[in-house]
């Protein structure tokens, strides 16, 4: 029996195959004995070598005596649970890459786990070959980590933001039917006041929110999926100033000064549908930022071959320690609640497809401004 064993608790089992190489250590963490025979079976057959603990606090002993390339651990076990164990060994030993298999898996607890170091969640019931390819995925990103710190950092981003699909799935399983009932019903309410001008006005502005909510699930799906995202052409002017009113409506009486400085050289220029949800983003941090005292302006003009976009505030700007990792999927500075921190590394992606750039600078008069640069030749061809 793993408990009666001398190792407190942890067991090791020996791949019953060869595979080619030397024995990966996948270390397995589940509270139920039953399960970590199954896991261990199922990473022998793969050819790892195994190693399992009933809690967390056996398998940060374990891992400081035999430290392995992967864990792969429940959530809900005493005295420490799965979510202090990824905790403890993104501080103590942040080259183990944390997987993630339980029965609770949820948008929010996702998030969360993301943002703790987990490369990945996986929700029970879960088949044996999906474990087995999350697994391999894992030993691969730790041998990334292991040899190049640079790659190491990108890799990081680039994990989390492929966690986005597995998000994005789980947001519009959840959005998708109430927004379509929520829809219908305005729709009917509509034709039903059609003699009441100020309640239509107000219908018309929930029904575009509505509209625009279910546009950013689907968007976010198909950004996931590496499709198109919204490229057809729109005209800069038209489509900053669709963004400052949806910012504007958002808020309401708590909207900042919100202003556009474009260039006439630039206003016409034909870019992508899907800058309107690169420059909310950008607004809606902005103004999270400064507060309700200071103006934000967008500007737009050009620099030799960049059509450059620039969104700036006048708050307090961002710490230096803060800067580097704005780009870092589910990092966020605000409240619990407040913000995913999905905004800037989507707004980033998305700037990406587009054959751009995107960059953040506190200047040290204060403030910080977001620019985006866009290749000319693509987008100014027609204006210029």
């Amino acid at each position: 029996m793993e408990g009666s064993s001398p190792n407190h608790g942890v067991s090791e089992a020996e791949p019953t195959q060869s595979a080619g190489r030397r024995a990966a250590h996948v270390l397995v963490v589940d509270d139920k004995q039953v399960v970590r025979d199954f896991l261990r079976e199922v990473m022998q057959i793969a050819g790892h070598r195994v190693t399992s603990a009933e809690n967390g606090q056996v398998a940060l002993e374990s891992c400081r005596r035999d430290p392995p390339q992967v864990v792969l651990t429940d959530l809900h076990m005493s005295p420490m649970g799965g979510q202090e164990l990824i905790a403890a060994l993104r501080e103590e030993m942040p080259q183990i890459v944390c997987v993630v298999l339980t029965g609770y898996g949820t948008v929010e607890r996702t998030v969360e786990l993301m943002r703790l170091g987990a490369f990945d969640v996986l929700t029970k019931p879960c088949r044996a070959d999906e474990i087995t390819a999350t697994i391999e995925k894992a030993l691969e990103h730790h041998k990334a980590l292991s040899t190049n710190t640079d790659l190491r950092k990108r890799l990081q981003v680039q994990e989390k933001l492929a966690m986005i699909g597995k998000l994005a799935a789980g947001v519009a399983h959840e959005l998708n039917n109430p927004l379509d009932a929520t829809l219908r019903c305005v729709r009917l309410t509509q034709d039903r006041v059609k003699e009441d001008p100020e309640a239509l006005e107000y219908l018309d502005l929930a029904h575009a929110g509505l509209l625009r909510m279910a546009d950013i699930v689907q968007s976010l799906l198909t950004f996931s999926r590496n499709a198109a995202v919204e490229q057809a052409p729109q005209p800069l002017a038209a489509l900053v100033e669709e963004s400052l009113a949806s910012v504007r409506l958002a808020l309401g009486d708590e909207a900042p000064e919100l202003c556009s400085d474009l260039r006439a050289d630039v206003s016409e220029a034909a870019v992508p549908r899907g800058m309107h949800q690169v420059l909310t983003n950008l607004l809606r941090n902005a103004c999270d930022a400064a507060g309700g005292g200071t103006p934000i302006t967008v500007r737009a003009m050009r620099n030799n071959n960049e059509l450059l976009i620039e969104v700036e505030d006048l708050g307090p700007g961002i710490d230096e320690e803060v800067l580097p990792r704005v780009f870092e999927p589910f990092f966020t500075t605000k409240e619990p609640g407040k913000g995913t921190g999905l905004g800037l590394p989507i707004s980033a992606r998305l700037v990406e497809k587009f054959g751009g750039r995107i960059r953040v600078e506190c200047p040290t008069a204060g403030g910080t401004i977001v620019t985006i640069a866009l290749p000319a030749a693509r987008y100014l061809a027609e204006a210029v």
